[in-house]
């Protein structure tokens, strides 16, 4: 089993006006501990990247987070570890922002540059889509065998056992339910929020 990470970029840095909000975005919109070269030294090759247009430039982003860190040069180096025996796959998300909005048009601009750039190199993107919509911009047609387990409604709405597992809180998802995932998985890849915790 090969681990990927959902909202991957969520270890990073808050841009600095949320920052003393920290304690209250991170309760809900970060997903991860470590930052993506950590994730790449730790062998994780499938990523769920969210994004956001903020100051001119694409960041990852998630709900009510915005991070420092910015798409281009993160996917300069995960190409930097991409390998054929060992490709790195990518899903590119534009995230529902609740500060900056979702730019559709210049993320579909994006995406098609993107798509152009790493045409046979072994950084590949999976798809990409608008969060909240249909509107699927880009699909690989690559067939990856793997599964998906973090918080959602949906989850929430089949599996709560308890009242706290209704909250969207991923750290205390992760603890209860990380390892029960890992156990179980038949997949290739094993997505998951907080990969490193059991």
């Amino acid at each position: 089993m090969i681990y990927g990470t959902h909202n991957s970029a969520t270890g990073g840095q808050l841009v600095w006006w949320l920052r003393p909000l920290a304690w209250l975005v991170n309760l809900t919109s970060k997903c991860q501990a470590k930052s993506i070269e950590e994730q790449l030294e730790d062998g994780v090759r499938l990523f769920n990247l969210q994004v956001t247009k903020y100051g001119g430039e694409w960041v990852f982003s998630h709900g009510t987070a915005i991070y420092k860190e910015e798409l281009i040069p993160t996917l300069a180096l995960m190409l930097r570890y991409a390998t054929q025996e060992k490709p790195i796959y990518f899903q590119l998300v534009l995230d529902d922002n609740w500060f900056t909005g979702q730019p559709v048009e210049e993320f579909k601009e994006l995406v098609e540059l993107i798509v152009e750039d790493l045409k046979g190199d072994n950084l590949k993107m999976h798809y990409a889509w608008v969060e909240g919509s249909e509107e699927y911009p880009y699909l690989s047609g690559i067939q990856l065998s793997y599964e998906e387990q973090y918080w959602t409604l949906a989850w929430a709405k089949r599996y709560a056992k308890s009242l706290l597992d209704w909250l969207p809180l991923p750290k205390r998802h992760a603890r209860r339910y990380n390892a029960e995932y890992k156990k179980n998985c038949k997949r290739e890849f094993l997505m998951l929020d907080f990969y490193e915790l059991d």
